[in-house]
């Protein structure tokens, strides 16, 4: 289940040139477009002779130029390190690139660059003589949606030579259009926590990814997603897994649409959880404007989640941590509303990714911050 990175003979070959391009390590075995410049430029290549016109949407359209041969290009503007959905489009219909891998997001599959050069990109990049862990693809029926559904399951490195030991867990949820393989395959997770672990860095954990769609049996309509985690998805783990299943050893955490979910779970059954992440994602309490004005009146904010709020001293003492986090391009709203937390003297820890926005190496570092603080 672990992704596959690719360099291909002709980024050889084009070392040294003036554009100095290497192909994206997303394409598809040797094909050697798209490729990004030194500058973070992507260029795009698509033999389609009998197309009559071609577009290139990353972040934005980019009309293509066809040659004699039938070959359309396009260049984008300089774009951020790290991970970039793309779509080829044309007569109105968005589809794949057949040279590159495919990937879950935009609600649908798509492909995507990874744009090199992130001064940290150490930390998400696979290293020899680094134990690895595994990743699971298990199979879990659930009751509550009444169907069979899958989950990937995280074990690090050592799990199955000490039968004997348990592990802590942390549930880990992707965003909106995405499903439970984006925290591999975008988000590199088991990379980010082998080599944590490591490094002494982080305890070693389980790390379970399911599909944040649930529908309860017969009512496609409604959301039945906390429901089928806290009644079928923790107890399967609990059972097929060597988990330590107390709230000291459990913490949950996702990113965008994903964070909702973790703060719902996370505050909504203090039962269960005792360690809550959210990446760009906000606790909503209340209506919210340009800041989150639930937060501003005592009696919303005392009544969220049961009460979770209402007695600052009790909460900091039961939490282990509430860790929120979003990339500085993202703006400040979710830094206002860890300052609004403090103010009402709620601890919480606020995380900003350097430079980025909405996107997956903003993800990749913070889960590389979360996990650092877990279960210690």
């Amino acid at each position: 289940m672990k992704p596959i990175l690719y360099l291909s003979v002709a980024a050889l070959l084009l070392a040294g040139t003036a554009l100095a391009q290497t192909p994206s390590s997303t394409n598809l075995g040797r094909n050697p477009y798209p490729q990004i410049g030194k500058d973070g430029r992507v260029t795009f290549r698509v033999n389609a002779p009998e197309a009559s016109s071609l577009t290139v949407n990353l972040g934005k359209d980019y009309p293509m130029t066809k040659d004699e041969k039938g070959v359309w290009t396009a260049t984008t503007d300089p774009q951020v390190e790290g991970f970039h959905y793309y779509s080829l489009k044309a007569g109105g219909l968005s589809f794949n690139d057949p040279a590159t891998h495919s990937y879950f997001g935009m609600g649908r599959w798509a492909s995507a660059v990874e744009v090199p050069g992130a001064p940290d990109a150490e930390f998400y990049t696979p290293k020899q003589g680094v134990p690895q862990g595994a990743v699971r693809a298990v199979r879990y029926y659930s009751a509550v949606c009444g169907e069979w559904r899958q989950m990937l399951v995280y074990t690090p490195a050592g799990y199955e030579q000490n039968p004997s030991k348990r592990y802590p867990v942390l549930y880990l949820q992707h965003g909106g259009g995405e499903d439970e393989t984006g925290w591999i395959y975008q988000g590199f997770a088991d990379v980010i926590l082998d080599n944590l672990i490591a490094e002494g860095k982080a305890e070693p954990m389980i790390i379970v990814m399911v599909s944040g769609v649930a529908h309860p049996a017969g009512d496609p309509a409604a959301d039945a997603f906390d429901d089928m985690v806290v009644k079928d998805v923790i107890p399967f783990v609990d059972a097929r897994f060597r988990t330590l299943s107390d709230r000291d050893h459990r913490a949950v955490a996702g990113l965008s649409w994903g964070a909702k979910q973790a703060y719902d779970l996370g505050l909504g059954y203090r039962e269960l959880f005792s360690w809550v992440g959210g990446f760009s994602g906000i606790i909503v309490i209340g209506e919210f404007r340009s800041r989150p004005a639930g937060y501003e009146d005592p009696e919303k904010f005392a009544a969220a989640y049961n009460g979770i709020f209402k007695s600052a001293t009790w909460f900091n003492a039961n939490y282990h941590l509430l860790f929120i986090a979003n990339g500085e391009a993202e703006g400040s709203h979710l830094k206002g509303m860890s300052e609004i937390l403090k103010e009402r003297g709620i601890d919480n820890v606020f995380y900003q990714s350097p430079r980025t926005a909405h996107e997956w190496l903003t993800w990749r570092r913070c889960l590389k911050e979360f996990a650092q603080r877990l279960f210690k």
